[in-house]
């Protein structure tokens, strides 16, 4: 069985009103269109920190961020691709935004967009994701 890692953050700003935005991407993708968090491969050399920051840098160009180190939440699951079996672990964690300006790697993002708690959480595509952006940004 192959072991399969990723990570997500989900990043936080502060708008002009002391309330709390999150930035959802909308993938690229040829058969769907849906709309969640930034996530990666940390590559072999990085640590989970410095593939984060290289990750938001490369798709929406945020490079000043705060990691919440204490905060965050694993998923593990199997699953076949191709006739492979996989386990997958995944670490979702949440970084505070400091600077607003953002740029999206057009390969493979069509658009990022800031959302509020409620509109973030209607806009977000998978339920899963859902389940887990309650339960990160609640507790």
């Amino acid at each position: 069985m192959k072991k399969d890692y990723s990570y997500w953050i989900i990043p936080v700003y502060m708008n002009e009103n002391w309330k709390k935005e999150f930035l959802l991407i909308n993938q690229k993708t040829e058969n769907w269109n849906f709309w969640w968090f930034p996530k990666w491969h940390a590559e072999k050399w990085e640590t989970e920190l410095e593939s984060a920051k290289r990750e938001l840098k490369e798709e929406v160009w945020i490079s000043d961020i705060n990691v919440d180190q204490n905060k965050f939440r694993l998923l593990e699951y199997n699953f076949k691709l191709k006739w492979k079996q996989y386990y997958k672990t995944v670490k979702y964690r949440i970084a505070y935004v400091n600077n607003k300006k953002t740029k999206i790697q057009e390969k493979e993002l069509n658009k990022c967009e800031r959302y509020e708690f409620d509109k973030a959480l209607e806009k977000i595509t998978h339920k899963n994701m859902k389940k887990i952006f309650i339960e990160m940004i609640q507790k």
